[in-house]
């Protein structure tokens, strides 16, 4: 992804920290509108070479030319960083945090569409305590049914990275492997709505963000901060991600 399309973001983000009613923006008060410090190229290669692969493009020109981490959308983003066990997403700096994420887990593949079929059967297999003779027997099915789901839902998460903490138990991920990679997904399951895309890469999900928050504040600067946005749209739609807006338009010229 070219670096204009974040060129001016850093700025842009920090000048609304300023603002005196930047709390009014949903999720404010788990970030401040603050952002860590940019990642080197050097930081980046150390942490794909334990990812296994590279970065996605588009957040990697995020993490070059913004920063690591810190104000995004809803309660801000995990930031990664280097510890004792290896390379590690992070709630650095963020009032409410996601789970952590490490870069191994996110370098394997990414299945979790697969895997949420296999949950559906196992939810209607869940065993019933008239079916058995004994109460031994019910527990005994009951404990292997259980660990079979949480060995299931668990492996849903892999191949993508904790990207930051909806509220009310939602949580936004970044798919790091296979054909998704670089798409924003959500991890609705607290709702029994499972793991599902949002439709957005990265890019646009962070810059439709910010916009919304400009907007609601009254710092919007129109076509000035709208450049930024298109070429953010155009990367997308090579990417491939605009089919399906396109689509849609067509079906009403």
């Amino acid at each position: 992804m070219d670096e204009n399309v974040w060129a001016g973001v850093r700025e842009r983000v920090l000048r609304l920290a300023e603002h005196p009613e930047a709390e009014r923006v949903f999720g404010a008060r788990g970030h401040g509108f603050r952002l860590g410090p940019i990642m080197s190229e050097e930081q980046l290669r150390a942490l794909e070479a334990e990812l296994g692969t590279g970065l996605p493009a588009q957040y990697r020109g995020f993490l070059l030319h913004v920063g690591a981490g810190g104000a995004g959308p809803h309660y801000g983003l995990m930031t990664p960083s280097p510890g004792e066990d290896g390379w590690q997403w992070r709630g650095t700096g963020l009032a409410f945090s996601a789970q952590p994420t490490t870069a191994g887990f996110a370098g394997r593949p990414f299945v979790a569409e697969a895997l949420q079929g296999e949950l559906d059967e196992l939810d209607a297999q869940e065993p019933e305590e008239d079916s058995f003779a004994s109460d031994e027997e019910f527990h005994r099915a009951q404990s292997a049914w259980n660990e079979r789901y949480e060995e299931l839902y668990d492996a849903q998460e892999a191949g993508a990275v904790f990207l930051g903490e909806q509220g009310c138990g939602y949580t936004s991920l970044l798919v790091m492997t296979g054909p998704h990679r670089g798409a924003v997904w959500e991890d609705l399951r607290a709702a029994d709505l499972g793991i599902r895309p949002t439709g957005h890469d990265f890019g646009h999900w962070y810059r439709s963000w910010l916009e919304r928050a400009e907007r609601q504040l009254g710092t919007w600067r129109g076509d000035d901060d709208a450049v930024g946005t298109r070429e953010a749209v155009r990367a997308s739609r090579k990417a491939g991600f605009g089919v399906l807006v396109d689509r849609v338009r067509g079906m009403f010229r």
